[in-house]
C-alpha cells in the first residue's frame, strides 16, 4: 500500500500575476502553479470568494500561521497552518503578486487577480515583518451590493424623506454620526448624494493628507495643517464666492466648532459635520466634551443621522421559530403581530455529524452563504430632530438619559426599536441585534 496522503481536489480557480510585462507576469505563473505552495493558495483564495470575504489576515509565528476572514465585518478563525506549510503558501502569494518572497521584514505591497465562480476578483497584499514573525493582510476586491445612496444602505423611505427636508434648508447644522470602522465614511457619502447637489454650491473643506473620496458636485477645498493652517483659514477666502453649503468631516475642537456653529447662525450657511459615537444622542454629548459655545451650538444644531451596520439572514437557510409571549414582550411587541421570528442555520458541531450508527455523514451547506447563515449587511439608523425644548434641555443638561427621554417623549426612535423592526420583518435575528446593540 502506499503511503502517500490523498491528492488534494483543487477548485477550478485561474491565476493572473501580476509584473512589469506579460513576459515577467506569465513566468510569475509559471513558477507558482508547480510549487508546492500552491495548492493552499488556490483553496484559501477560493474560500474568501466563495463566502464573501473583504479582508484575508495571516499571522506568522515561529510554529504556526493563523489565519482569518473578515466576512460582514465579523473575523472568522481558519484552521491554523504548521510554519513550513505556510511559508510555502506565502511564497506563492508573494510571487504572484511580483513581490520578493524572500524578504519577511521589510514592508511590501502588490496584486494579483482570479478568475473564479464566473467572476475576475482582484486581490491587494500587503506584508510587514512584526515582532512576532510577520503579518500579510490580503484586501478582496470583490464586487458588493451598491452603497451609493440611503435607500441602498437601507435607511427607511420615510426617515430619508425626513432627512431631505433638514438638508434642503438654507442654514442650520447637521450631524453624521457612527461607530469607528463601522461604515462612517460610506454613510457620510451617503448623506452627502441625498443633497440635492445641482442646485446649490457645496464644498467639503479637508486636510490636504486626509482627503476623502471624491463625490459628484461636492468641491474639496484643502488645507495644510503642517504649514499652519486649518479649516478656518480655508473657509474665509471660500466665503467670498458665496458657499451654500459647507461640509466638514472633522470637528478638532470647541473652537473650530464655535466656527461652524457661527457659520450656520451667522453666516446663514448649512454646515454638516462628522464625529463617531454609539447613538444620536452620544454623538451630541462628544460634541459638548470638545468644550464648544453651548448657546451657539443649540442654536445651530437642526438634526443628528446615524448608522450602524447589521447583519442580514441569509433568506434560502433562515429557520422560522415561533417566538415565546417573553420575548415578544421583551420587544415591545403585542401579542399575535408577529407569528414567526427567525434564526441563523448553524452547522451541527462534528460530534453531532452522524448517522443512527454513529458513522460520519457529510452536512450539506447552504449554497448561498457557505453554511454563514447571513449574507451581507444593512443599516439601522436615527434621525433625532432637533426641537425648540431639546436645545433649551442642553443648555442645561450633559445627562445622557435625560436627553434620551425627551428626544423619546418627541418622536426619537433608538436603535433598539429600529433593530426590532428589522427582526420582525425577518431581515435580521434576535442575536444578531443583541450583538450590535452591545458594541
Amino acid at each position: 500500500m502506499s503511503n502517500q496522503p490523498p491528492e488534494i481536489e483543487l477548485p477550478p480557480i485561474t491565476f493572473l500575476a501580476d509584473g512589469e510585462n506579460e513576459d515577467e507576469k506569465q513566468a510569475n505563473l509559471d513558477a507558482v502553479l508547480p510549487s508546492p505552495g500552491y495548492p493552499s493558495m488556490a483553496l484559501l483564495i477560493a474560500d474568501s470568494i466563495t463566502k464573501r470575504a473583504d479582508l484575508i489576515v495571516l499571522d506568522y509565528s515561529p510554529q504556526m500561521v493563523k489565519l482569518r476572514l473578515q466576512i460582514d465585518g465579523l473575523w472568522h478563525e481558519l484552521p491554523q497552518q504548521d510554519r513550513g506549510s505556510g511559508d510555502y503558501m506565502l511564497a506563492s502569494l508573494k510571487k504572484i503578486s511580483n513581490l520578493n518572497y524572500l524578504e519577511r521584514r521589510a514592508r511590501q505591497e502588490g496584486e494579483f487577480a482570479a478568475e473564479f465562480l464566473n467572476a475576475k476578483t482582484k486581490f491587494n497584499l500587503v506584508s510587514q515583518g512584526v515582532p512576532t514573525g510577520e503579518r500579510v493582510v490580503i484586501h478582496v476586491n470583490r464586487k458588493r451590493p451598491s452603497t451609493d445612496t440611503l435607500a441602498d444602505l437601507g435607511m427607511r423611505q420615510k426617515m430619508i424623506d425626513e432627512l431631505k427636508e433638514h438638508l434642503g434648508r438654507d442654514s442650520g447644522l447637521i450631524l453624521v454620526s457612527t461607530l469607528p470602522g463601522d461604515g462612517l465614511t460610506t454613510f457620510y457619502r451617503g448623506v452627502l448624494d441625498a443633497f440635492d447637489r445641482f442646485m446649490r454650491d457645496y464644498y467639503s473643506i479637508e486636510e490636504v493628507n486626509r482627503v476623502e473620496d471624491e463625490v459628484i458636485n461636492v468641491n474639496p477645498i484643502t488645507f495644510d495643517e503642517s504649514a499652519g493652517q486649518t479649516s478656518r483659514s480655508a473657509v474665509v477666502e471660500l466665503l467670498l464666492k458665496e458657499p451654500d453649503v459647507l461640509v466638514f468631516p472633522e470637528i478638532p475642537d470647541g473652537e473650530t466648532f464655535d466656527y461652524y456653529c457661527d457659520l450656520a447662525n451667522e453666516h446663514e450657511k448649512l454646515v454638516l459635520a462628522r464625529i463617531p459615537a454609539k447613538n444620536s444622542v452620544e454623538a451630541i454629548l462628544r460634541v459638548m466634551a470638545l468644550k464648544p459655545t453651548l448657546s451657539k451650538f443649540a442654536q445651530a444644531l437642526l438634526c443628528v443621522t446615524y448608522q450602524r451596520t447589521i447583519r442580514r439572514l441569509c433568506e434560502k437557510c433562515r429557520q422560522p421559530f415561533s417566538p415565546p409571549p417573553q420575548l415578544l414582550q421583551q420587544m415591545g411587541l403585542p401579542p399575535g403581530r408577529v407569528q414567526s421570528l427567525y434564526n441563523h442555520t448553524q452547522p451541527p458541531p462534528p460530534e453531532q455529524a452522524v448517522d443512527q450508527n454513529g458513522k460520519p455523514i457529510e452536512i450539506q451547506i447552504c449554497p448561498k452563504c457557505s453554511g454563514l447563515g447571513f449574507m451581507e449587511r444593512t443599516g439601522l439608523f436615527e434621525l433625532l430632530n432637533v426641537s425648540e425644548s431639546f436645545r433649551k434641555a442642553l443648555s442645561k443638561t450633559t445627562d445622557l438619559a435625560s436627553l434620551t427621554n425627551l428626544a423619546k417623549s418627541e418622536g426619537y426612535l433608538s436603535l433598539r426599536e429600529e433593530g426590532v423592526v428589522l427582526v420582525a420583518k425577518g431581515t435580521t435575528s434576535v442575536q444578531e441585534l443583541q450583538r450590535v446593540l452591545q458594541k
